[in-house]
This record gives structure tokens, sequence and C-alpha cells, in this order.
């Protein structure tokens, strides 16, 4: 039983990659939140990304996702950001909200 939950992981994980990358087909950019808007407001979405290095794990905003990666800053208050790509975010959940926020911003 276990096995097929690893399966069944493992297509769920391949079937959101493949919708990411089918938004990125429909549309070359993404702003989900604008960076000239971070002075005066924070973002609402937070995310989870993972360092690959340290196995830290972070809360970034995503703000802007195209074919060179997704630019998110640092949650914590500061202006850090990091271009990251799908698979540095942390679960499986934070890549589904991350396609319904590039989904909400289609043109």
């Amino acid at each position: 039983m276990l096995k097929t939950f690893r399966d069944e992981l493992a297509t769920l994980e391949s079937k959101v990659a493949q919708h990411f990358s089918e938004l990125l087909t429909k549309q070359s950019e993404f702003i989900i939140f604008s960076e000239e808007d971070l002075e005066h407001d924070i973002p609402d979405d937070y995310l989870e990304c993972r360092n690959d290095i340290t196995g830290n794990v972070f809360d970034v905003h995503p703000l802007r996702v195209n074919n060179n990666g997704i630019l998110v800053v640092e949650a914590d208050g500061g202006s850090t950001m990091h271009l990251i790509r799908l698979s540095d975010l942390s679960n499986i959940t934070d890549q589904i909200i991350l396609c319904e926020l590039m989904e909400e911003k289609m043109n």
C-alpha cells in the first residue's frame, strides 16, 4: 500500500510540473506581486523554499514567474530575493499553490 502512495505522489508531482510548464508555454511571464509594491505592501502569499545546500526551509513570497525561474523575496521582512526553480519549493502543496496563482494572473 505504501508503495502505491509513493507512486501516486510521483505521478502527482509529474503532473504538477507538466502543468507548470504548460502555463509558461501559454504565457511567458506571470507577475504575482509587483516588485515596486514591496516598498509599500507585503504580499499575502507564502511558500516554503528549501535550500539545496543546507537543507534549511524558509518562507518566501512569490513575485514573478518566467522561463528564467521563479523570483521570490524572503518573507522575513527583508529584501533578499532569490531566483528559484519549481523543485526548490519544499512540497507539492506549494507547487500547486504557485500554479493556482499563475492561473489567476493569466491574461
